[in-house]
């Protein structure tokens, strides 16, 4: 029984090398960091990371949080018939090529794959590889699965959400340049599940937790892609994203608890992953609706500034990086000058080479002074990426 059970387990993990949403999900993140690098340019001359940092961080969050999901789906012994693995991985694809990661939100995936199944099985439609004799415990294990997957989502965008945040520029409706801050994420969680035939039994009494109507089973190590992607431009990227996050986190656990509800016998229970897949979609949608209509609808947060030099972002390991300026943060003081564009800073720094003092005001306003020492090594520029009017080229510049 052992021996069978390590060996499906290799086998599992060799099927997910087989799978073609691994490569799509690093192609997507190769294709998002080359586009992102020539925005970046094309806005302040400079990059703030290399193309391949999204492809970087496509994996380690996504592995522990996919090695906590494989060990809750093999407890509860969670069985996926073949045809939504393929249904996911289809939706994937075709949601991920349009480009906007916002897309690759599980709720939009499976709740999809959920809704064109359940209608197929339903009406008995006709389709290429699809089985139209699928048992209902199969939909209500995909919309807890469903559920399982927009709490990690939230929980990523909690916990991950703010490691890539691209600065860009924008022009207001009365003409005026103003900046905005893009995070976009890509996750790729590797997920054991169960498929409902294969060489393995059920080893204990008490497994599966949710008897799923199948004696025999396979594993299968399963790439499932999350993205996140919102353009913040009313406040501190820090407040909406953990706006967002939460209130994902609280879709995730509605549909985990209706999800649940289908075990229970009452008329119509056998809609109810349908109806669970749908309030997914719904619910996301209107999450990204919401913070839009709230972005457009308040004031732009990064704007010229009339008392310094507001901070956008900071290139990572620059002498700005290094005394720990920050997003959202305002430059007065340089070297003892009155700073309020990009001249007097760059003025202020010719005074002393070798050496540089800030007066900043930080986001709660208040005064705080930092200081380092420059070095012939360091960064020619002091890595402030920040807005001001658009001259007449329209280039903003690092400084």
């Amino acid at each position: 029984m052992t021996e069978i059970w390590l060996l499906e387990l290799a086998k599992g993990i060799g099927r997910i090398f087989l799978h073609p949403l691994l490569y799509f999900s690093m192609i997507l993140a190769v294709i998002a960091g080359v586009l992102r690098v020539k925005r970046e340019r094309g806005d302040f001359n400079v990059r703030v990371h290399s193309f391949l940092y999204e492809l970087k961080n496509l994996f380690p969050a996504g592995i522990v949080a996919g090695l906590i999901l494989s060990i809750i789906s093999v407890s509860i012994g969670l069985t996926i018939p073949l045809i939504f693995i393929a249904a996911i991985a289809v939706i994937s694809i075709i949601l991920g090529s349009i480009g906007n990661a916002r897309l690759l939100s599980p709720a939009l995936i499976v709740g999809l794959a959920l809704l064109v199944a359940f209608t197929a099985n339903y009406f008995e439609l006709r389709m290429p590889y699809f089985e139209n004799t699928i048992e209902s415990n199969y939909f209500i294990g995909v919309a807890i699965l469903l559920g399982i997957l927009i709490l990690t989502e939230g929980i990523l965008m909690l916990k991950n959400g703010l490691k890539d945040i691209s600065p860009k520029l924008r022009t207001s409706s009365r003409g005026l340049t103003v900046g905005a801050l893009q995070t976009k994420r890509l996750w790729m969680l590797p997920i054991f599940v169960f498929l409902p035939a294969g060489p393995l039994t059920v080893p204990f009494d008490w497994w599966p937790v949710i008897d799923w109507g199948t004696k025999s089973y396979s594993l299968m190590l399963v790439p499932f892609i999350i993205g996140f992607q919102q353009q913040i431009q009313s406040s501190l990227p820090e407040k909406a994203v953990t706006r967002l996050a939460r209130q994902t986190i609280g879709l995730g656990v509605i549909v985990i608890f209706l999800s649940g509800l289908s075990f229970l016998d009452f008329p119509f229970s056998e809609f109810l992953p349908a109806a669970v897949g749908l309030i997914a979609i719904l619910g996301r949608l209107w999450i990204s609706y919401r913070h839009r209509v709230r972005e457009g609808n308040t004031l732009y947060y990064f704007t010229p500034q009339n008392n310094g030099i507001m901070i956008l972002d900071v290139l990572p390991g620059s002498p700005a990086d290094k005394m720990g300026l920050k997003t959202g943060e305002i430059i007065q003081i340089c070297n003892n000058i009155n700073v309020r564009n990009k001249q007097d800073l760059f003025e202020s720094l010719l005074k002393n080479r070798a050496y540089c003092k800030l007066e900043v005001l930080d986001t709660n306003g208040e005064k705080r002074f930092v200081q380092r020492a420059l070095y012939e090594g360091d960064h020619h520029e002091l890595g402030i990426l920040f807005v001001e009017k658009r001259m007449k080229h329209g280039a903003d510049r690092a400084v």
